[in-house]
Protein backbone atom coordinates (compact mmCIF):
# COMPACT_ATOMS: atom_id res chain seq x y z
CA UNK A 1 0.00 0.00 0.00
CA UNK A 2 1.32 3.40 -0.73
CA UNK A 3 2.93 5.15 2.52
CA UNK A 4 0.70 7.90 2.57
CA UNK A 5 -2.97 6.12 2.05
CA UNK A 6 -4.19 5.77 5.80
CA UNK A 7 -7.03 3.30 5.74
CA UNK A 8 -10.56 3.48 8.33
CA UNK A 9 -11.30 0.41 9.09
CA UNK A 10 -13.03 -2.07 11.69
CA UNK A 11 -16.47 -1.55 12.48
CA UNK A 12 -17.73 0.67 9.92
CA UNK A 13 -19.79 -0.12 6.91
CA UNK A 14 -17.51 1.32 4.24
CA UNK A 15 -13.58 0.47 4.52
CA UNK A 16 -12.18 3.58 3.16
CA UNK A 17 -8.50 4.76 2.73
CA UNK A 18 -8.16 8.75 2.89
CA UNK A 19 -5.04 10.40 1.09
CA UNK A 20 -3.66 12.96 2.65
CA UNK A 21 -1.33 14.13 -0.18
CA UNK A 22 -4.29 15.27 -1.78
CA UNK A 23 -5.70 17.49 1.09
CA UNK A 24 -3.76 20.92 0.18
CA UNK A 25 -6.08 21.34 -2.56
CA UNK A 26 -9.22 20.64 -0.15
CA UNK A 27 -11.40 24.05 0.93
CA UNK A 28 -12.31 22.19 4.05
CA UNK A 29 -8.60 22.43 5.61
CA UNK A 30 -7.14 24.26 8.71
CA UNK A 31 -4.69 26.24 9.14
CA UNK A 32 -2.85 24.77 12.16
CA UNK A 33 -1.32 27.85 12.80
CA UNK A 34 -4.53 29.98 13.46
CA UNK A 35 -6.21 27.30 14.40
CA UNK A 36 -4.71 26.73 17.77
CA UNK A 37 -3.64 30.25 18.51
CA UNK A 38 -6.49 32.07 17.37
CA UNK A 39 -10.94 32.02 16.95
CA UNK A 40 -11.94 33.65 13.55
CA UNK A 41 -13.54 37.03 13.36
CA UNK A 42 -17.04 37.23 12.11
CA UNK A 43 -15.61 39.74 9.50
CA UNK A 44 -12.97 37.05 8.69
CA UNK A 45 -15.89 34.33 8.67
CA UNK A 46 -18.04 36.67 6.32
CA UNK A 47 -15.03 36.71 3.91
CA UNK A 48 -14.78 33.57 3.40
CA UNK A 49 -18.10 33.25 2.37
CA UNK A 50 -17.77 35.88 0.05
CA UNK A 51 -14.63 34.12 -1.61
CA UNK A 52 -17.06 31.68 -3.36
CA UNK A 53 -17.97 34.50 -5.45
CA UNK A 54 -14.65 34.57 -7.51
CA UNK A 55 -11.80 37.21 -7.12
CA UNK A 56 -12.27 40.84 -7.10
CA UNK A 57 -9.65 43.05 -9.14
CA UNK A 58 -8.16 44.28 -5.69
CA UNK A 59 -7.70 40.56 -4.13
CA UNK A 60 -5.43 39.92 -6.81
CA UNK A 61 -2.39 40.12 -3.98
CA UNK A 62 -4.84 38.37 -1.49
CA UNK A 63 -4.78 35.56 -3.99
CA UNK A 64 -0.89 35.83 -4.34
CA UNK A 65 -1.02 35.94 -0.55
CA UNK A 66 -2.94 32.78 -0.13
CA UNK A 67 -0.82 30.37 -2.72
CA UNK A 68 2.46 31.41 -0.74
CA UNK A 69 0.58 30.59 2.36
CA UNK A 70 -0.53 27.08 0.64
CA UNK A 71 3.66 26.00 0.06
CA UNK A 72 4.74 27.49 3.46
CA UNK A 73 1.78 26.76 5.98
CA UNK A 74 0.65 24.05 8.29
CA UNK A 75 -2.57 22.34 7.56
CA UNK A 76 -4.71 19.82 8.78
CA UNK A 77 -8.21 18.00 8.31
CA UNK A 78 -11.06 17.79 10.79
CA UNK A 79 -11.43 13.68 10.94
CA UNK A 80 -15.40 13.81 11.58
CA UNK A 81 -16.36 13.85 7.95
CA UNK A 82 -13.95 10.83 6.76
CA UNK A 83 -15.54 8.85 9.74
CA UNK A 84 -19.01 9.64 8.99
CA UNK A 85 -18.56 8.76 5.41
CA UNK A 86 -17.29 5.45 7.16
CA UNK A 87 -20.27 4.92 8.44
CA UNK A 88 -19.88 3.59 11.96
CA UNK A 89 -21.87 0.18 13.31
CA UNK A 90 -24.23 1.16 16.28
CA UNK A 91 -21.98 -1.12 18.35
CA UNK A 92 -19.05 1.18 17.21
CA UNK A 93 -17.41 3.13 20.20
CA UNK A 94 -14.18 3.59 20.22
CA UNK A 95 -11.73 5.44 17.88
CA UNK A 96 -8.01 3.72 17.67
CA UNK A 97 -5.14 5.43 15.61
CA UNK A 98 -2.22 3.12 14.92
CA UNK A 99 1.27 4.66 14.90
CA UNK A 100 3.96 2.51 12.44
CA UNK A 101 5.64 1.34 15.74
CA UNK A 102 2.52 -0.35 16.46
CA UNK A 103 1.16 1.55 19.66
CA UNK A 104 -2.47 2.22 19.92
CA UNK A 105 -4.09 5.76 20.89
CA UNK A 106 -7.64 5.10 22.09
CA UNK A 107 -10.24 7.47 22.49
CA UNK A 108 -14.55 7.38 22.29
CA UNK A 109 -15.71 8.01 19.04
CA UNK A 110 -17.07 11.20 19.80
CA UNK A 111 -13.88 12.29 21.19
CA UNK A 112 -12.14 10.70 18.18
CA UNK A 113 -14.28 12.44 15.65
CA UNK A 114 -12.46 15.93 16.55
CA UNK A 115 -9.29 14.85 16.26
CA UNK A 116 -7.60 16.93 13.48
CA UNK A 117 -4.81 15.46 11.49
CA UNK A 118 -1.94 17.19 10.51
CA UNK A 119 -0.85 16.20 6.90
CA UNK A 120 1.37 19.37 6.28
CA UNK A 121 4.43 21.60 8.11
CA UNK A 122 6.04 24.61 6.59
CA UNK A 123 3.94 23.44 3.02
CA UNK A 124 5.84 19.91 2.74
CA UNK A 125 4.05 16.71 3.27
CA UNK A 126 4.95 14.52 6.53
CA UNK A 127 7.66 12.56 4.72
CA UNK A 128 9.93 11.86 8.11
CA UNK A 129 6.80 11.41 10.51
CA UNK A 130 3.71 10.78 8.90
CA UNK A 131 1.71 10.50 6.81
CA UNK A 132 -0.27 12.09 9.28
CA UNK A 133 -0.17 13.65 12.63
CA UNK A 134 -3.37 13.57 15.18
CA UNK A 135 -3.65 16.89 16.94
CA UNK A 136 -6.52 17.07 19.56
CA UNK A 137 -9.58 20.00 19.13
CA UNK A 138 -8.95 21.78 22.13
CA UNK A 139 -5.25 22.50 21.29
CA UNK A 140 -3.41 20.40 24.61
CA UNK A 141 -1.28 18.60 21.97
CA UNK A 142 -0.31 21.34 19.53
CA UNK A 143 3.36 21.29 20.36
CA UNK A 144 3.76 17.41 20.52
CA UNK A 145 0.99 15.71 18.37
CA UNK A 146 0.61 11.39 17.51
CA UNK A 147 2.75 11.44 14.43
CA UNK A 148 3.67 8.39 12.62
CA UNK A 149 -0.20 7.57 12.24
CA UNK A 150 -0.80 5.10 9.47
CA UNK A 151 -4.13 3.61 10.17
CA UNK A 152 -7.65 4.36 11.93
CA UNK A 153 -9.88 1.26 13.33
CA UNK A 154 -13.24 1.59 14.24
CA UNK A 155 -14.08 -0.50 17.34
Amino acid sequence: MDPFIVPISGNVKHRITIDPTVWIFDNRKIDLETFFQETPSAEETMEEERADFGPRRWQTNQIRTKKEALIEGSYGMKFEPFINNAEPTPSATTLVAVTSSGEEITASLADGKTWIAGFSSEGMALKEDGPIHIYFADGSNWHSPITNVVELRVE
